[in-house]
């Protein structure tokens, strides 16, 4: 939604439907930003019923200084409340050892399937011309830039793009005859 004066007029008359909307709107947006930093339920709660009491004494005051950044303001007095709760009561409280995020590092196992997968790849690539073998390398395997690639081989970023595409259904056939249709 877009906000302008007549809203914030409406939010300083206390307009019940315009109220209405403006907690429901913002409860679950100042939620879920405070619960990336604290698991405590009833302080966050705090926290948003302080938030909506300063927006709308600012509200009245006529402090916010543009309506239509209005949604920004009502974070922004979410993250100053956050910072001042912090301050009073120490620092954020750690998540409990057993709702610890789990770890994002791949496991060991797909680690060394993903380097035989890789293997098998490097082993097929053999079997494609040398232009077609190096090409492939240097994209996937070095990370080197297409337009670099183009501009060495004298030709458009375009065709090297269409010299890939070949290249890859070629590698594909490859691995379907070595690996069967359904692996692939």
């Amino acid at each position: 939604m877009t906000f302008d004066a007549d809203f914030l007029a409406k939010l300083r008359r206390r307009d019940p439907a315009t109220c209405t909307w403006f907690v429901f709107t913002f409860t679950p947006i100042l939620e879920a930003k405070l619960r990336y930093k604290f698991r405590d339920h009833s302080a966050i709660e705090d926290m948003v019923n302080e938030t909506f009491c300063r927006v709308l004494i600012q509200v009245d005051k006529n402090a916010v200084r543009d309506a239509a950044q209005f949604g920004s303001f009502v974070r922004g007095v979410c993250d100053n409340v956050a910072k001042e709760w912090i301050r009073r009561n120490g620092a954020a409280v750690g998540w409990p050892e057993a709702l610890e995020p789990t770890d994002r590092a791949p496991a060991v196992d797909q680690l060394l399937a993903d380097k035989e997968l890789r293997e098998l790849v490097r082993r097929e690539l053999r079997n494609l011309t040398p232009e077609e073998e190096k090409l492939i390398t240097e994209i996937y395997f070095q990370g080197r830039d297409r337009g670099d690639l183009a501009r060495e081989r004298g030709i458009t970023k375009s065709g090297l793009n269409v010299r890939l595409h070949r290249a890859l259904n070629r590698l594909r056939n490859l691995l379907r005859k070595t690996f069967g249709e359904n692996q692939i």
